[in-house]
Order: C-alpha cells, then structure tokens, then sequence
C-alpha cells in the first residue's frame, strides 16, 4: 500500500513538472536570448543618454550664441537713438520746438541716421506733449504717441526699447528705441524715437531653422510668453503676423489690460483675440530660470508626435528669452535604428532557439521514447522474452547507455525466468 502511495506522488510529482522540451528551450532562451537583451538595453540607454546629452549641448551653445546676436543688436540699435538725442543740431531743435530752420536742421540729422541701417522705418522727435514735431519722414509729423511706454520712460529720463508693437502710423509690427533729448543742465526737453522694422531680428531667428539638427526651430519670447518671432517665417514672411503674437500661456487680466492700454496689437486687435499656442513645459521652465536667476534652461516637450528638447535663454537687454528646440530623434535615430536591430536579433535569436530546441530535444526523446516503447512491450508480453533486445549499438550516448541497461534488465529477467523453469523441468525428470 505505501508502494502504491509512494508511485501514486510521483505521478502527481511528474504531471506537474514541465516538460523536457520546455525545460531546455527555457534554458536555451535564458542562456542565449537574455543577455543580448540586457546587453542590448543596457548599451542602447547608454547610447541614448549620451546622444541627447549631445544635442542638449548643441541646443545650448547655439540658443546662447542667438541671444547674444539679438542682445548685441538691440544694444547697438539703442545706441543709435542715444546718438541722435545728443546730436546738436538736435538738441537746438529740441531746445526752440517753433524755430523751422532748427526743425530741418534736425531732419536732417534724422535722415542720416534712417539711411543707416535698412530697418529703420523712422527717426523722430516727440514733444513733452507726446507729439511726432519732426521726423525722417514727415508723414510721421502730427501723431500723438503720448500713450506709448517708449515716450513715457524717454520723458522720465531713461532710454528704452519697446517690445514689438503695432505702429499706429503703419499699422505693422515694429520696435521702437527711444532716448531723451537734454539741455546741458540735464533737463529733458524731448524724446528722440525710432521706429525699426523686425526684419532684422526675424532674420536672427530664422537662421536658426535647422540650426542643430533636422527639425530644431528658435522662437523668441517677450515677458509675458508672446511669440515675437518664430523661425518658420522663414520663406513665409507673408503669413509672419499669424505665426507671431502667440502666447505660450493664457494673459492674466492685469498684463492683458496694459497691453491694451499700450495699443501693443494695434486699433484692430484685442489682447482676447490672440490664439494662445500653449507649451506648458516651457512656461515653467522660463517662470523657474527667472526665479532662480540662472542664464539658461533646459525644458523638453511632446510636438508633433515626438519629443521636443529645447533651452531656453534669457536676453540682457530685455527680459526676452529665446528659446532653441529639436526633436529628439534627430540625434538619437542612430540609438532607434539600434533598439530596431536589437528587436530583430532577439527575435531571430528565439526562433533560433525554438528551432534547436526542438531540433535537439526530439534526437534525445524520440529514441528514448522508442525503448519505453520497447520496453512496454516486453512487460505486457507483446514480445518473446526469450528474443526480446534493445540495440546497444545505434543512437547518441545516452540512447546506447539506457539501450545497454535495459539488455541488462532483460539478461536478469531471463535469468530468474528461465532458472526456475529449468529447475522445475529437472525435477520433473527426477521423478
């Protein structure tokens, strides 16, 4: 009964067990397959970190290197308006606002100056009123711009550079630089404004359109997270007012009640009226770089059904930023190409394995297999016991070894069989 028990736990044992061809091609699988995959995962991660540590670095030597260029343009420009408030012949008009010949004095001085640089659209003089009195072009003459952010801190002594706006005599974007005109006392006596279209930032800007990489783009952003310029005007500055003036975040009612004040988009336009274009990343990312007071930062976003990794840099002039971006998979389409090949290598790798396995588990079993069947056949009696071999001389190793022990078996069994039938046919005789 304990015999019986004992075999009856070992059938359980053995049906739960898994099988012989599993258990090698799980082996198989482990000992071949896993490695290339750790090892794969492992080297393609390694790959990828390093070539997004790459573009990053790209992204932030290129973004800095495009702040300083609109920095130092800025700067110059600013520096350009300075000059004409101190020019004399300036100053003398500004001095005798009635005095015609000291106005085409002054005019003239003006006009040297427009005739410097294309982008300039105007140079003027404004009255404390906030009056253009005289200007380049004299079309400007008669406008009121006492409402403008440029006249009101050039009359309150400081020289300034207005975010882009509107012009009210052109109804176009532009910058306006402004500076003021003092006596020799120090007394403000004018405001000296230029008016300088944005073709020469957008071209700053532009340049940058795969700059770093298939895809990379720049944008430059005012304070309040409104597009100024973005590089895909590029061969598009016809469509340049759609694609520009977009916030990255909605306005909160305050800011958006001084833009408005400003007429910063002009008579035709509202502050509610601008499509909010929103990067939520790089909103905290610019909140988190003027917070703690850092020249740069590094952000990354989902566009396009990819990843974005861009950084932003903050302007000295102006507390502009501009921003530079790539898709990440401009630099790591090499580690990509690598995950695809190592995909296909471990699928090559477990068909291989599958196929050995299966290749060698049948050479070990099915011969192993024909013996059991053997040998079920001499225990049932299907065959004579007396003929009954197993071909010790055929198959692998292990099939000879367990052919050899089963002849052993049958040697034994004969023996104890065919002994007693000896013994008794002898003692039949005996009688």
């Amino acid at each position: 009964m304990a015999t019986r028990s004992i075999g009856l736990a070992a059938k359980g044992i053995s049906a739960k067990a898994p099988s012989f061809r599993r258990r090698v091609l799980v082996a198989l699988l482990v000992v071949g397959v896993l490695p290339i995959a750790i090892a794969g995962a492992l080297s393609i991660r390694s790959t990828r970190d390093q070539l997004t540590a790459l573009a990053v670095a790209n992204i932030r030597q290129r973004s800095a290197s495009t702040a300083g260029a609109i920095d130092q343009y800025l700067k110059g420009r600013l520096g350009d308006i300075e000059v004409v408030a101190a020019t004399p012949d300036v100053i003398r008009y500004a001095a005798d606002l009635g005095d015609p010949t000291l106005k085409a004095a002054a005019r003239d001085a003006m006009k040297a100056m427009a005739a410097r640089a294309p982008e300039y659209e105007s140079v003027a003089v404004v009255d404390p009123g906030g009056t253009i009195v005289d200007a380049s072009i004299p079309s400007d003459e008669g406008v009121s711009v006492k409402f403008r952010d440029y006249f009101l801190s050039a009359r309150a002594g400081q020289p300034y550079i207005s975010d882009p706006a509107y012009s009210v005599i052109t109804e176009k974007p532009a910058l306006f630089f402004s500076a003021p005109i003092k006596n020799a006392q120090g007394q403000v006596l004018a405001v000296a404004r230029t008016r300088v279209d944005l073709g020469a930032i957008w071209d700053l800007v532009e340049a940058d359109a795969g700059s770093v990489g298939a895809g990379s783009h720049g944008m430059l952003l005012d304070d309040y997270g409104i597009r100024l310029a973005v590089s895909e005007t590029k061969g598009h500055r016809d469509r340049a007012e759609q694609l520009i003036y977009r916030p990255i975040a909605a306005i909160d009612a305050q800011t958006a009640q001084k833009l408005q004040a400003d007429k910063r988009f002009g008579d035709l336009r509202s502050v509610d009226q601008l499509v909010v274009d929103p990067i939520p990343s790089l909103k905290q990312a610019i909140d988190g770089m003027r917070s703690s007071g850092v020249g740069s930062v590094q952000f990354a976003y989902g566009a396009g059904g990819g990843e974005q990794r861009g950084v932003a840099t903050s302007l000295t002039t102006k507390k502009w930023t501009y921003v530079l971006a790539v898709p990440i998979a401009t630099y790591t389409r090499s580690a990509d190409t690598a995950t695809l090949d190592t995909v296909v290598m471990l699928l090559i790798g477990t068909l291989l394995a599958v196929i050995v396995g299966l290749l060698l588990t049948r050479s070990l079993v099915d011969p192993l297999r024909r013996l059991v069947r053997a040998a079920t056949d001499v225990s049932v009696g299907n065959v004579d016991l007396r003929t009954a071999h197993f071909d010790a001389r055929v198959g692998d190793d292990i099939t000879r070894e367990v052919a050899s022990a089963f002849d052993r078996l049958l040697n034994a069994l004969r023996y104890y069989a065919f002994a007693d039938d000896a013994a008794g046919e002898a003692g039949t005789g005996s009688e």
